[in-house]
């Protein structure tokens, strides 16, 4: 998701800077709000078709790997069937981790636009955001180490419990109670953000900072 908000974040905030066209489009006669939400709704389908492709192209994956480690099992010595393989993934669970997700990519959409606007080059905006994909990666990455569980106290990690509840629902382990809460925080984040963003560019102090 953060990925592939990053580069049109950067460019339609900073790379505007660079190329003049940021006055120019401020000064049209369209209300600055529909000016952030357009800017927005850019950056927010190219965050979502990066995290769409990437679930197709894992559960392509996954399902190529079973057929192939089944069929390999099934090679070696007597019986043939005792040692076949099956990737195991719920695909209703993928439908939920894409529902999961949705509010993360509004919150790394809003907030990389946010960041990226106080940079007054496309290079400047690159060191701003760059460090945040460590930020981002370490806490996605503790989710999937093993003995790591969803409690009530990972679940109130950021980042974490995500991580932690795909892992439970791609393999078919529903706690709604879980699901309910994480989703419901990801959504306030992520309208905070979005709230953010928008007050951002309505300061002109940040816009054409010197």
């Amino acid at each position: 998701c953060m990925t592939g908000a990053m580069y049109p974040a950067m460019d339609l905030t900073a790379g505007e800077k660079e190329r003049g066209t940021m006055e120019t489009l401020l000064c049209s006669p369209v209300n600055r709000v529909n000016i952030v939400l357009g800017k927005f709704l850019m950056t927010l389908s190219a965050s979502v078709a990066t995290m769409l492709l990437s679930l197709i192209m894992f559960a392509v994956s996954a399902v190529g790997a079973g057929k192939i480690f089944a069929g390999g099992g099934g090679g070696n010595g007597g019986g043939g069937e005792g040692g076949g393989f099956a990737m195991l993934i719920d695909p209703w669970g993928m439908i939920g981790v894409f529902g999961m997700i949705v509010p993360m990519a509004v919150l790394f959409a809003a907030g990389l636009l946010t960041v990226s606007l106080f940079a007054k080059s496309f290079k400047e905006a690159q060191s701003y955001v760059s460090p945040l994909m460590i930020v981002v990666i370490l806490p996605a990455v503790m989710g999937m180490l093993p003995g790591v569980e969803l409690t009530w106290k990972t679940a109130l990690v950021p980042i974490t419990s995500l991580s932690l509840v795909c892992k439970e629902m791609l393999s078919g382990v529903w706690n709604w109670h879980f699901i309910l809460t994480i989703f419901g925080s990801q959504v306030l984040y992520a309208g905070f953000a979005l709230w953010l963003c928008v007050k951002m560019f309505n300061r002109e102090s940040v816009i054409f900072r010197a």
